[in-house]
Parts: C-alpha cells; sequence; structure tokens
C-alpha cells in the first residue's frame, strides 16, 4: 500500500464492517490470506476489483462464484508508522 503511505511494520487500525465503501481502503481475506486492497464493487455486473496502492501489482477481478473467495473483514481507519 505505499500509494497510500502504509507500509511494511505498519500498524493498520480496522473497523469491523462486511461492505465498505467504493474506493475505500479495507481488510480482505483472500483464500484464507489477509491482505489491504482498495475496494471496487459492481452488484450490476457481480464483480469486485481489489486495487493494490502499489503500482508494481495490478488489480485483482472477481466475478461470480470467484465472489465465494473474498471476503470483506473491515475498513482500515488509522494506521501508524515507526519514526
Amino acid at each position: 500500500m505505499i500509494g497510500a503511505r502504509i507500509y511494511d511494520g505498519d500498524i493498520v487500525f480496522i473497523r469491523e464492517m462486511p461492505i465498505v465503501e467504493n474506493g475505500e481502503i479495507a481488510a480482505v481475506i483472500i483464500d484464507d490470506e489477509a491482505t489491504l486492497k482498495r475496494v471496487y464493487y459492481y452488484p450490476s455486473q457481480g464483480k469486485l476489483v481489489l486495487t493494490p496502492e502499489n503500482p508494481a501489482y495490478e488489480p485483482l477481478v472477481y466475478v461470480g462464484d470467484e465472489l465465494n473467495q473474498i471476503r470483506i473483514l473491515g475498513k482500515a481507519v488509522y494506521f501508524m508508522s515507526a519514526l
């Protein structure tokens, strides 16, 4: 999440909620692994796009039954970095 100034080792506070607004950063479980991504959900298309804030990585796109692999833990509301 370097584009959002969140770096390895930072502490991120998550407000538990199963749905977040488009464009918000959320803690997301993908196949039993947690990650932070910017979330965009398009219900009319049945599509979820998880966008990293690191330009070295491509967005992850999930449609149809693939959505069953994803669980939103909550919205990132605050982070702390070491000095």
